[in-house]
């Protein structure tokens, strides 16, 4: 597990791990979660695509990752429970704002098709959350932003909310207002599969 300090403990402590688990695969053909990877040195986090965002935060977290949205039932027993998405046609953000009306605190968030993500990279993101309390998320970037790799904390729940009753579901065009804080991160740990080709950028 990485090193942590207190205050990491404390925001660890206070933030709920999510996977979104609710996609079609649209692209890829079939259910891209149930996908087999090659094995990881640990063999016991398993080789299911979605089990390596579960393994990620479970290294940083601990044993009490959720996942949100419908997802085959064989996968259920790969978290630590579920949550109800309440507006599951309209992508990420609607597990999110689901997310944020369950829990007391804050949620950090994984889509369920990110084999590459490390825990020294949520690590990061947390890090970054401590020095920039206002923000109201804080979310990974490259040339672009991801926000499905990143933490959103209580305060965020207004202005997602408001973007679901202007039916502004792009979580990118309705954050750019915001108070966000923003960690770079190499675009290798931020590869999502979504073609069946895209198998091979799983490192």
């Amino acid at each position: 597990m990485p090193c942590r300090g207190a205050p990491l403990e404390h925001s660890t402590a206070h933030t709920q791990p999510i996977v979104l688990v609710g996609g079609k695969s649209r692209r890829f053909g079939r259910d891209k979660l149930r996908e087999h990877l090659s094995p990881t040195l640990d063999e016991g986090n398993g080789n299911l695509l979605v089990q390596r965002p579960i393994a990620a935060l479970r290294a940083v977290f601990g044993s009490r990752v959720k996942l949100v949205g419908a997802c085959h039932e064989s996968l259920v027993n790969k978290a630590d429970g579920t949550f109800f998405d309440r507006f599951p046609s309209i992508g990420p953000l609607g597990g999110i704002l689901s997310a944020l009306d369950v829990c007391a605190g804050d949620v950090f968030v994984l889509a369920g098709d990110m084999p590459n993500i490390s825990p020294q990279s949520i690590v990061q993101i947390l890090s970054r959350a401590i020095e920039e309390p206002a923000a109201i998320a804080v979310l990974a970037t490259t040339q672009r932003l991801h926000p499905c790799v990143g933490l959103y904390r209580a305060t965020a729940r207004p202005a997602l909310a408001a973007m679901v009753e202007q039916r502004q579901f792009s979580l990118q065009r309705g954050l750019a207002t915001s108070n966000i804080a923003t960690v770079a991160l190499d675009a290798r740990e931020l590869v999502n599969i979504n073609h069946a080709e895209d198998l091979a950028l799983a490192e």
